[in-house]
């Protein structure tokens, strides 16, 4: 009757011990290349999600900027028509024109 060598890690039977041996120690570096590649996976995310964040909190804060700035802008130009009666101005570009909706914003 021959001896057979059965690994829990694997889940298999080996003729000898030194191949059941070697053969746990394959599949626990396969594990552990897998949890290396997992980990490395989660930082990627990790580093993504919180770049995403920082950049989305900046994007919020120039948008407070611009609220800001265009409160400003119809308060000063309200002021200005208030005493002068009207505010002429000449654009050359369409930059120029005060944001006060842009329709691409809503897609």
């Amino acid at each position: 009757m021959k001896i057979k060598y059965f690994s829990e890690l694997t889940g298999k039977e080996y003729p000898t011990e030194q191949a059941c041996m070697e053969a746990e120690k394959a599949f626990q570096a396969a594990e552990e290349e897998k949890r290396k590649a997992a980990a490395e996976a989660q930082a990627r995310k990790d580093k993504l999600v919180a770049d995403r964040k920082s950049r989305a909190a900046e994007v919020e804060a120039a948008r407070k900027e611009l609220v800001a700035a265009q409160k400003k802008y119809r308060t000063v130009l309200e002021n200005f028509v208030n005493d002068y009666h009207s505010y002429h101005w000449t654009s050359n570009s369409a930059d120029d024109i005060p944001v006060l909706f842009n329709l691409f914003d809503l897609f």
